[in-house]
């Protein structure tokens, strides 16, 4: 006998082995909170379903329960509302349980037991490129996904439009040189785009950061982006390449940089597009307008070419010729015009009311008041030229012996005059040359001051060389290389001393503005008179050993050996103990004058951590003029170098001028004190003597022989040294003191 089950048992019997299978039992909760019906699904595909059910009254909100049969993985959607839910991320060909629970209050508190369960299993049908079962989307020849559901239509052919202008085509030429490309929508990204040339150069002399060389206009996104842009100089790399930057407009943002250069045939532009996370355009355009930096080549076809490559690997490639042409303009711009260029670089005759140049000869003359031996003379110095000659730029006189008396100068002196023509004629002045800087005892800058105003026409450098002088004179610029007639003549009033007896010559080298060099040489034979130092005829003051004139109708006497008297003492010699220390120096008179003056240990040191600036800290006595000059000063601290370096200044007493500096210095193993005597115009002294103390500054070392050196210098280059021992002890001294 067959037994027969009816439809509904057969379904109570699988629900009841599915449960049995994966142990998936639900749990009533005994709540007034109703189980959703009518559980079914909906739009079940590969990847997703649609879970639908009947909703109760007062549900708030439901959880759901799914997975795999066969598997205890179990996932859960809480919170879900409403009365269906898209489940995605599923597997092709698997059969799943679900269930669903409702919750009647929002802090789920009030909940129903979860339903019976419900089963589907997803379908397996084929999947276009978006992912679409049975969908009709496909892979066009860009290699993206169109078609079907994607949205995306499919790519054309990479033939970007390119265009290059020349403002003009004349040879030779500054000219505008513009580039541009556009692209339909749906045509292939560019990726980056090379323009060269087979002749013509970018004229990059000058150029700097920042310097504006175009402009340009941009779109994209299919016309939603249009933006004006300025092209700027972003770097130099080298100077036949720059980097150039577009900046737009209305934000000073940097949008995009390319790169021009010359090469070894032409120019070379390279612009790479910066990636957009797709290689379809929506359709672009791009102008770029390069101003008057590009030069045109000599006639005949000038060609540039455009090489365009997609993100796919297109390469798009375009010739663009131009008939290069040179018109017959002469010089001065004018079309078979007469204009020609002379031996000066100038554009002279046809239109332009000039006249050709001259060959560059200026008359120089050069006079000396007198001739005696060793005597101090004027110098004159006499240039002039024809109209047209070649403007002077640089002007040098020599002499092989003699020398100025640069020594004797002081800033603003008048030292000579000069008067001077230009202009033909028409401008004429008179100066004085006046002393504006001493750069050293053998050189000096002369400034040529207009009488009549006070304004400088010019400088000279006059110089004491081995052997003679030089005098350097520069031309002011006037904006053209050739005179209209010009002359000059500078007298250096007693300040040149002839050598000794012989020829004297001296040598002018001027140079002219195009480069021509004229050189010419003047000879004095120089005599001498019986003169003493003193300039006395047949006198007898003569040169002692520190330089200087003596006896004879000087009144000066000469000079004795450089022999300093020399004194250090410490006022303690208790090893590790602050002491102060005295420096003692005196001078007899007629000894040549003292120029520096270093003192060094090689122990000990300057307790300068403990000093502030404006602190006392010693004494001196000083005393100058055989006797006639005394001060009394303090010693105080001006600047703190370090913890192991101060400069103190020498403060009269009397009248709170500063008298001198000390500069006093911890060094390796010991200190040194380092003093500089202000000039008085000699060198020789009437008789001097200072006694210098630092109070309680100068602590000693540990016991053993501590020595101090003295190493006093002389203005005329004598050097004297001596040392002073101690002996410095330790005393015994208890823990009491």
């Amino acid at each position: 006998m067959v037994k027969r089950f009816t439809r509904l048992s057969i379904i109570l019997f699988i629900g009841f082995l599915i449960n049995s299978l994966v142990g998936f039992n639900s749990t009533v909760a005994q709540t007034s909170c109703d189980t959703p019906t009518n559980i079914h699904t909906t739009n079940v595909s590969n990847f997703s379903v649609t879970l639908n059910w009947t909703q109760p009254l007062n549900a708030n909100h439901y959880s759901i329960s799914y997975k795999e049969i066969g598997t205890s993985n179990e996932l859960f959607k809480h919170l879900v509302t409403g009365a269906s839910k898209d489940i995605n991320n599923l597997d092709t060909s698997t059969t799943y349980v679900w269930k669903i629970k409702t919750f009647c209050s929002s802090d789920n508190s009030v909940f129903s037991p979860w339903s019976d369960l419900d089963t589907f299993t997803t379908t397996n049908h084929p999947v276009d490129c978006n992912n679409t079962p049975n969908g009709t989307a496909y892979i066009d020849s860009c290699g993206n996904c169109v078609g079907g559901n994607t949205g995306n239509v499919d790519c054309i052919p990479f033939s970007p439009t390119v265009g290059v202008i020349l403002s003009n085509m004349d040879c030779d030429s500054l000219t505008d040189l513009s580039f541009s490309f556009s692209q339909d929508p749906n045509e292939p990204d560019v990726s980056s785009s090379v323009f060269s040339s087979d002749g013509g150069y970018f004229d990059f002399l000058g150029l700097n950061l920042n310097d504006t060389i175009g402009s340009s206009i941009n779109m994209a996104g299919g016309g939603l982006l249009n933006v004006t842009t300025t092209l700027l100089v972003d770097f130099v790399i080298n100077p036949d390449k720059i980097s150039v930057k577009s900046v737009d407009n209305n934000t000073s943002q940097i949008l995009s940089s390319f790169t021009i250069e010359n090469t070894s045939t032409g120019i070379l532009i390279i612009a790479t597009s910066l990636p957009d996370n797709n290689n379809i355009t929506s359709g672009n355009s791009q102008s770029f307008i390069l101003s008057g930096i590009f030069v045109n080549p000599g006639p005949g076809v000038l060609t540039f070419t455009s090489t365009i490559n997609s993100e796919i690997g297109d390469v798009d490639v375009q010739t663009f010729p131009f008939t290069i042409v040179c018109l017959s303009v002469d010089c001065n711009g004018d079309v078979n015009g007469t204009a020609w260029t002379d031996s000066c670089g100038n554009c002279v005759d046809g239109n332009t009311g000039n006249v050709a140049c001259i060959a560059f000869s200026p008359t120089v003359g050069v006079i000396l008041s007198n001739t005696d031996c060793d005597s101090l003379t004027d110098l004159t110095i006499n240039v002039s030229q024809d109209p047209n000659e070649p403007d002077m730029s640089t002007a040098l006189f020599t002499s092989d012996g003699g020398s100025f008396a640069i020594s004797s100068l002081s800033v603003g002196d008048t030292i000579g005059s000069a008067v001077m023509s230009a202009g033909g004629g028409s401008l004429n002045f008179n100066t004085n040359l006046i002393v504006s800087s001493i750069i050293s005892s053998n050189q000096a800058i002369l400034q040529s001051i207009n009488i009549s105003n006070g304004l400088s026409l010019g400088t000279f450098t006059i110089s004491n060389s081995n052997p003679g002088i030089s005098i350097i004179a520069q031309s002011v610029p006037d904006s053209n290389n050739v005179t209209s007639g010009n002359s000059s003549s500078v007298t250096f009033d007693n300040i040149f001393i002839n050598p000794g007896p012989g020829v004297l010559t001296f040598t002018s080298t001027i140079n002219s503005e195009i480069g021509d060099v004229d050189v010419q040489t003047f000879p004095f034979t120089i005599t001498c008179l019986n003169v003493d130092c003193n300039g006395d005829v047949n006198g007898t003051a003569w040169t002692d050993s520190c330089g200087n004139c003596v006896d004879g109708n000087t009144g000066n006497v000469a000079c004795i050996a450089f022999s300093p008297t020399v004194g250090v003492i410490l006022s303690n010699t208790d090893c590790d103990s602050l002491t102060d220390l005295t420096i003692n120096v005196s001078q007899d008179p007629n000894e040549p004058d003292m120029s520096t003056a270093l003192y060094v240990s090689d122990g000990g040191y300057f307790d300068i951590a403990s000093l502030s600036v404006g602190d006392t800290i010693g004494s001196a006595i000083l005393s100058a003029g055989g006797g006639s000059l005394n001060f009394n000063t303090n010693l105080i601290v001006s600047s703190i170098i370090s913890s192991n370096q101060a400069i103190l200044q020498s403060i009269n007493s009397s009248n709170g001028l500063s008298l001198g500096t000390f500069t006093i210095s911890n060094a390796s193993g010991g200190v040194n004190i380092l003093g500089q005597s202000i000039p008085d115009g000699n060198n020789v002294t009437l008789g001097n003597s200072s006694s210098v103390t630092f109070n309680n500054l100068f602590v000693n070392p540990g016991p053993g022989v501590l020595t101090f050196t003295s190493t006093i210098n002389s203005e005329i280059g004598d050097v004297d040294v001596q040392t002073f021992p101690f002996t410095i002890v330790c005393l015994n001294v208890d823990c009491n003191g």
